[in-house]
Order: C-alpha cells, then sequence, then structure tokens
C-alpha cells in the first residue's frame, strides 16, 4: 500500500498511501526546533492517525502548550497534522521535558572578576574541571595568572572549549583526559604533569551525579559504587600527588557537600556517607602533611546550580532557597572564590578546615 501502486490499486484507496510515520516524525521536528524551544527532551507521544495521507499533499505539524509541570518541568502539548491546510490526518498528545541550561549557555550572566597575580608561577590541577565548579574554579584561576591542568573523562568538547577560552588570558593550560578512578590513567596523569614542571595546587572536584533512593531500596554496592567514584578518586590522586605537593608545599582542595553535615540530605545516603569519609579524611591528611608544609582544606556548598543537580525537583530548590538566609542557589563560582581563597598566598595558615559555601543555610 506504501510503494506498490499495482497492490494500492486494489484497495480502497485506489492509489499509494504515505506511511503514516513518515508524518509523524514532523513532530519530532516540532518539538526539537520550535515548542517549547532549545533544550528540550521528547518524553512521550501518543499518535491517532485518522485520515489518508497520499503523494503529492501538503501536510502542517501544529503542536500546543496544554500544561506545564514547573516542579517536574514538563510540558504537555496537544499535537496534530493537517493535510493540504485543513484537515487533520493525525492527533495526539506528547510530554516534553525542558532541559536546564548548560554552565556555557549562563557564561553572559556571570560576573566579571579583575585578573590578578595572585596565583602567578603556580600549577594546579583541577580534576572535573570540563563543566560546574571544576570549570568556574579553572577559569577562576587562570584568571589570577596560575597554569591550569584541566582534567576530564568523557567531555573532550567542552575540555577543549576552555582550553581556548583560558589561553587568551596568556597563561599555560591544558587539557588532559584521565579516569580519576583508574591507577593508571592518575599515574600518567601525574607523571605529564611533573614532567612538565611539578604542581602546587591540587583541586579535587570530579565526582558523580546524585541519585536519591529509599535505604530499603539500596544494595551494599550502591554504597560501595559512590565510596569508589567519591572517595576512590581523591585518594587517588591525592596519593599521586603527594611527591610533587611536598616539593612544593602546596594546597590541597577537596570538594565535599553540606549535604553531608548536619541533618544530611533526605534519601541521599550513598553520597553523603561517602562525602562524610571526604571530610574525615581531609582532617586527617591535613595532620599528617602539615609538618611538611602541605595544606588540607575542604569546601561543602549547599545546592550548587550545575548539571550535577539538574534531576533535582524544583519543590527542593525552592526548599533550600526559602531556607538559606540569601536566598538564592549557590553557583559555581561562588565554590571557585572559595577555592581561590584558599589557594591564595592569604590562607597558608589554614588547614584541616572545612569552608561552608551555604549562603547562611549552615552555621556553626
Amino acid at each position: 500500500m506504501h510503494v506498490d501502486d499495482e497492490f494500492a490499486a486494489r484497495t480502497e484507496f485506489s492509489e499509494r498511501v504515505v506511511h503514516g510515520f513518515l508524518n509523524a516524525s514532523l513532530l519530532s521536528t516540532l518539538v526539537g526546533m520550535k515548542i517549547p524551544g532549545r533544550g528540550a527532551l521528547y518524553v512521550s507521544q501518543s499518535i491517532e492517525f485518522t485520515r489518508p495521507v497520499f503523494i503529492g499533499d501538503t501536510v502542517e505539524a501544529r503542536g500546543t502548550i496544554e500544561a506545564i509541570d514547573q516542579e517536574t518541568r514538563l510540558v504537555t502539548l496537544r499535537t496534530e497534522i493537517l493535510r493540504n491546510g485543513g484537515e487533520c490526518v493525525l492527533r495526539g498528545r506528547a510530554q516534553v521535558k525542558v532541559l536546564r541550561l548548560a554552565e556555557a549557555e549562563k557564561r553572559a550572566e556571570r560576573p566579571q572578576v579583575a585578573s590578578s597575580a595572585l596565583l602567578a608561577g603556580r600549577t594546579a590541577l583541577v580534576t572535573g574541571a570540563s563543566r560546574g565548579i571544576g570549570r568556574a574554579t579553572a577559569r577562576l584561576f587562570a584568571q589570577h595568572g596560575a597554569n591550569v591542568w584541566i582534567n576530564y573523562q568523557r567531555s573532550e568538547a567542552a575540555a577543549q572549549s576552555l582550553v581556548q577560552e583560558l589561553t587568551g588570558l596568556g597563561g599555560f593550560c591544558r587539557a588532559i583526559r584521565a579516569d580519576v578512578t583508574s591507577d593508571d590513567d592518575v599515574a600518567r596523569l601525574m607523571d605529564e604533569i611533573v614532567a612538565a614542571g611539578g604542581l602546587d595546587i591540587l583541586v579535587n572536584n570530579a565526582g558523580p551525579k546524585i541519585h536519591s533512593s529509599t535505604f530499603a531500596n539500596l544494595q551494599w554496592p550502591d554504597m560501595a559504587q559512590a565510596y569508589e567514584l567519591v572517595v576512590g578518586s581523591v585518594f587517588r590522586v591525592t596519593k599521586a600527588a603527594l611527591p610533587a605537593l611536598k616539593k612544593s608545599k602546596g594546597r590541597v582542595i577537596t570538594i565535599a557537600s553540606a549535604a553531608a553535615i548536619g541533618r544530611t540530605a533526605y534519601n541521599w545516603l550513598p553520597y553523603v556517607a561517602a562525602k562524610s569519609a571526604l571530610l574525615a579524611m581531609s582532617k586527617n591528611l591535613a595532620q599528617e602533611l602539615g609538618p611538611h608544609g602541605v595544606t588540607v582544606n575542604s569546601i561543602s556548598p549547599s545546592m550548587v546550580d550545575t548539571d550535577l543537580v539538574s534531576n533535582i525537583p524544583e519543590r527542593m530548590r525552592q526548599m533550600t532557597v526559602s531556607r538559606t538566609p540569601l536566598r538564592r542557589l549557590a553557583t559555581a563560582d561562588d565554590v571557585a572564590g572559595t577555592a581561590l581563597m584558599l589557594a591564595s598566598p592569604y590562607a597558608s595558615f589554614i588547614t584541616g578546615e572545612n569552608m561552608l559555601v551555604t549562603g547562611g543555610e549552615h552555621m556553626i
């Protein structure tokens, strides 16, 4: 009926009928390009074929927004395809999830900070630096004179775009791929950095996305995986970097989380348990490495508006804002500024501390 003229002629339609899903494919273009706009993910689509479409017909895809759920960011659309200007040949409903803007798209909103030589002559490694907190930290360090190694695992395009941006500041900047949960990758990473001149500042930032679950639905492998991804990566990189950091009397800065302090974040057990271990590890290392002139500190931000928490419901975000005296979420730049302070000469007598970047949500 769709491709055989002779067979189609013997049907009630008398001629070939265009395959219905060819028309339906127009809805994907409609959702991806027009409604609700850039940054949309097609979630579901119901389809009812009401009339045939023939070769030579002109069709038009239409979508009408019927409902918007602010918490889930789901948009419900009434979809239809009209033939020759008026007759409906397909109708249904679609659900589309509006994705949060990527960090690069928010760059225009970032406040400008004057450049300085605060970290001139210092070399920094920032793990997980292709986006979010790591990206903001690498950018700020470079802006203040540091030579920056940008570690990434999969996001090569994002890392290279940051390199291009930062080389315009006139300093040394290089992207280096490494899986920080791999001993071999970490060893190769550190060998390359040391061969290029050594290391003064290590920012342990790489980490996994947060997954919410009740205790009843967790198994021990879930806990073990969180420890491996969160604690194991910091352990490996810090251990590999220690010879270079002892030589330079350097700085270790680890990004922890305010979700692991106080009452801790509900239903985030693997994540908060692993981040709690980071806090204990940092304090222990501060005591051991202090005599070598190496400072070890951590930063615990409250909820930061990055893609790592893109799946957090809007209701939880607004609850965080409402109990924060500054009445907003933390930004990646807020955390980067704290890292800059800890990396600077002004923090030479600060070690074993956990700096809260919470807008007053947590007070000790």
